[in-house]
């Protein structure tokens, strides 16, 4: 992939005299700027070709064999002279490296290949993601943080009035690193870890057996993944990364914590939560970052366990500092929406293990000017994506629109003078880490952290789960001059954010899920004087409101759902509890008290429900031994004949246990026989 990137306006520290960030002035030493390019070279380009290097695999989860396995039919439709180099065998996921890059598209047989094995769910390519950012040449004048409370900022100012945010809330910045050093940054993040991987060479002609180079290019630290998420730089010439032309480096993933999180009134730039704490994710090297890295990234942000997936880097210690808000200022543009929703099938699948965890996934809407469904990650399942706005609120030209966007926020317009773009953190080193600096860069890279920030204050006041935390910032969303096709929802608002309406807690189910039972919920907790109304929902169907309801007949089988809604609010944000309704079972076995322990005996195991017949799994304990199963199938009517082995002389405690099912309750019966 070609990234073509020009340097930021910088302003040196030195230079800066003062700055009052909180009432939006910034005093500097001011000169006149070098003319700025018409328009804003994009960083991701839907024309190019879209590197791979490996396979990732999902496996069914009653597979046996291991990703490993794979290898050979893998190999047998790669490109000629191409070769599995290495192969990563976790639980369920895993990945087959390449002994070379390929485009992706050159992967197609062998992902048909695999998802024609029965032990295979799903199999991606391992692709290549860059920073979402695009940048202007070198000048220098006086800047101003339009974006926190211009007309279309996000109202900062405003939302600093309740909150500046938690330190006990942590932001994933999941990027190029981080410049610790930086004035603006001291004391502002919390642990994090570096997830760049080393590159590899084939040891043998078949590449049967690799040896990795200890070359570190990408990583450009000398090491591979590690405890350090400090940028070194990712500055390249010509020839260092395949398909990637020079560059200086960006300081991508400072700017972007800048943005988040920088201090408030010490003399630089101010981030929109300053009260809360950036965890440095470093996904992203000299060649961009794998689609592995950076799931595995996102996974050990939220706090999974990375161990169950990758075991080649050694243990890798669970994240104890978990971050509630993961911002990923990062992607790429697929050739086509089928490779794009192919990549999807990994972004889905690692951003609902980390919403499971409490993470909402802010992503970056890219830079191509397309239609936002080529770009990956931000158009997969479970990601807020976010287009970027200019000062007058209208889309930027460079920004992705269309199908999927969800919200937008400040990122610059791209050309004119440097105040039309977003000033944060920055430094003044060509290849690696100089002065510290503050400089302008437009991009969606930095209207995501815009979001992730307004998210972040969010949660310190108490809207903690991920799913009513996306409604809040959509409902609360201010609509400008740019529509939904280019804005979705509207430009965030912090302040909004913080003045709604909205829950803290989900509301609690109690009472018997059963027909003739009734079922009592709370409203759950709520923010601002909301006065909160109940409505039961049957699919989407309102079918009771109030605190309690009463399942019926027709709810068998089916999951209820009590939604809580602010009356005097706005009817978009609510938090809901479901509960599924299932018909009570009751077991009973027959069977003789006494028996001869030289013959088996036949029982008889009965299952019934009211409405529906019971089918599922019957099994039969002798104590805490299994010594039979047997399947109860609609056709049974609920009764059912097994053969018990011989039981040994003595008193046996004969357990039945019936599994239940989607309709039917489990259940189970006990019955104390003596064998003679």
């Amino acid at each position: 992939m070609s990234q073509r990137l020009r340097r930021p306006f910088t302003i040196a520290l030195p230079i800066i005299t003062s700055l009052a960030l909180a009432a939006g002035a910034v005093s500097a030493v001011a000169q006149d700027p070098a003319p700025l390019p018409t328009e804003a070279a994009p960083l991701n380009d839907v024309a190019v070709e879209q590197p791979a290097r490996g396979l990732i695999v999902k496996l069914d989860d009653a597979a046996d064999a291991q990703v490993s396995d794979l290898t050979d039919e893998v190999e047998a439709e790669l490109p000629q002279d191409v070769t599995v180099a290495n192969a990563q065998s976790g639980s369920d996921l895993g990945l087959l490296s390449l002994s070379e890059q390929v485009d992706a598209a050159d992967l197609d047989d062998a992902i048909e290949q695999l998802e024609a094995n029965p032990d295979v769910e799903w199999a991606v390519p391992n692709g290549v993601r860059m920073p979402s950012a695009t940048a202007s040449d070198i000048y220098y004048r006086q800047g101003y943080q339009w974006n926190l409370n211009g007309q279309w900022g996000v109202r900062a100012n405003q939302a600093w009035d309740i909150t500046t945010g938690s330190p006990n809330v942590r932001v994933a910045v999941i990027d190029t690193g981080i410049l610790g050093s930086h004035p603006d940054l001291r004391g502002r993040y919390v642990a994090g870890r570096d997830f760049v991987d080393d590159e590899y060479r084939c040891v043998n002609r078949a590449c049967t057996r690799i040896k990795y180079r200890r070359t570190f290019v990408s990583a450009n630290d000398r090491n591979s993944w590690d405890g350090s998420p400090a940028d070194p730089g990712d500055w390249r010439n010509g020839g260092t990364c395949a398909q990637m032309g020079a560059s200086q480096s960006t300081w991508h993933g400072t700017h972007v914590a800048g943005i988040v999180a920088a201090t408030r009134n010490n003399g630089g730039v101010v981030g929109i939560a300053p009260g809360v704490k950036v965890q440095p994710i470093r996904a992203l090297g000299r060649c961009g970052g794998t689609d592995w890295d950076i799931a595995m990234g996102i996974l050990w942000a939220s706090g999974a366990n990375v161990n169950k997936y990758d075991r080649r880097h050694g243990r890798i210690p669970l994240n104890r500092t978990p971050a509630k808000v993961i911002n990923l200022s990062l992607g790429a543009s697929a050739n086509s929406i089928r490779q794009a929703r192919q990549a999807c099938r990994l972004y889905g699948s690692v951003a609902r293990t980390a919403r499971a965890r409490g993470s909402i996934l802010i992503a970056a809407a890219g830079n191509a000017g397309i239609d936002h469904r080529y770009n990956v990650p931000s158009s997969c399942p479970g990601f807020v994506s976010v287009a970027a706005t200019m000062k007058t609120g209208a889309r930027a030209s460079f920004s992705n629109y269309g199908a999927g966007i969800d919200i937008a926020a400040p990122g610059g317009s791209g050309y004119g003078s440097a105040e039309d773009q977003i000033l944060s953190t920055w430094n003044a080193g060509t290849t690696r880490p100089g002065t510290n600096a503050w400089g302008f860069m437009p991009g969606t890279s930095m209207a995501a952290p815009a979001v992730a920030a307004a998210a972040a204050l969010g949660q310190s006041v108490g809207i903690t789960n991920p799913d009513v935390l996306e409604r809040v910032l959509k409902a609360t969303a201010r609509r400008s001059n740019c529509d939904t096709n280019g804005c979705g929802a509207g430009i965030v608002d912090a302040y909004g954010v913080l003045t709604a309406r909205a829950p803290t807690s989900a509301p609690r189910i109690s009472g018997s899920p059963r027909p003739g039972g009734t079922l009592s919920a709370t409203t759950g907790s709520w923010r601002n004087r909301a006065s909160v109304g109940l409505a039961w929902y049957r699919g989407s169907r309102v079918v009771g409101t109030g605190a309690s309801y009463r399942p019926t007949r027709a709810d068998i089988g089916r999951r209820l759902v009590v939604r809580a809604t602010a009356a005097n609010g706005n009817r978009n944000i609510f938090h809901q509890s479901s509960i599924v309704v299932k018909s009570k079972s009751r077991t009973v076995l027959v069977m003789p008290k006494r028996v001869k322990k030289s013959k088996r005996v036949r029982v008889r195991v009965k299952v019934t429900a009211p409405y529906v017949r019971a089918t599922g799994v019957i099994r039969v304990f002798d104590g805490r031994k299994r010594i039979a199963v047997k399947k109860l199938k609609a056709k049974n009517r609920g009764s059912v004949r097994i053969t018990l082995p011989k039981l040994k002389k003595g008193k046996h405690r004969i357990r039945v246990v019936y599994s239940g099912s989607g309709k039917v309750t489990a259940s189970k019966r006990i019955k104390v026989v003596r064998s003679r």
